[in-house]
């Protein structure tokens, strides 16, 4: 009987291990994430010393990084109203950016994968935006075409907004940026 009780107690222990650990690992975790308004970002997520968490999130996919001196990556699920991004939606992307060599504003999944559109544009850069007079942004995200800067959203779903900063200096203290420092979402009207 107590063989009993020990393989149950051994295998107990194990499956709850395990599970803890794909929990601790799946996604982007919680542990160096900083939040800018509707962005996140993990400023070191390519640095030297990036925590162990990161690191085990990032052996366990093809996700590679920006190195700590290249730039940085944040990623919006929502808008600046708190509202999980949908494809049904249309919304406007305005503001400034942050210092930068260069930029890129891409839409995909929220697996991270590109999405699979009829239109063959699902990202701008810095060198594509018509700018306004004061040099501001002003992206229009819809399923159907836009005048303007027009950037494909899925028919339906969600979606995420990926803005990669290329060679910026605010990749070292990305934390304490203020949400006035990074576009603004949006949400225009929903059909």
């Amino acid at each position: 009987m107590r063989v009993v009780e020990l393989a149950y107690v051994i295998a107990l222990g194990a499956g709850l291990g395990l599970a803890s650990a794909h929990y601790a690992v799946a996604e982007r975790p919680v542990v160096g994430r900083a939040q800018i308004g509707a962005w996140t970002t993990w400023p070191k997520s390519g640095a030297r010393d990036t925590d162990p968490y990161m690191r085990a999130y990032l052996a366990r996919g093809v996700h590679l990084p920006l190195g700590a001196g290249e730039g940085l990556l944040l990623i919006a699920e929502r808008d600046d109203a708190g509202q999980p991004l949908d494809g049904r939606c249309r919304y406007t992307v305005t503001g400034l950016t942050p210092p930068a060599r260069g930029w890129s504003l891409a839409v995909a999944d929220p697996a991270r994968r590109p999405l699979q559109l009829a239109v063959a544009r699902e990202s701008f850069s810095d060198a594509e935006l018509v700018r306004d007079e004061r040099g501001g942004l002003k992206i229009i995200a819809a399923a159907t075409p836009e005048a303007g800067n027009w950037l494909p959203l899925p028919p339906s779903g969600r979606f995420q907004f990926r803005l990669r900063l290329y060679d910026t200096p605010i990749s070292s203290h990305a934390g304490e940026l203020r949400p006035e420092a990074l576009p603004r979402i949006s949400r225009v009207d929903c059909r």
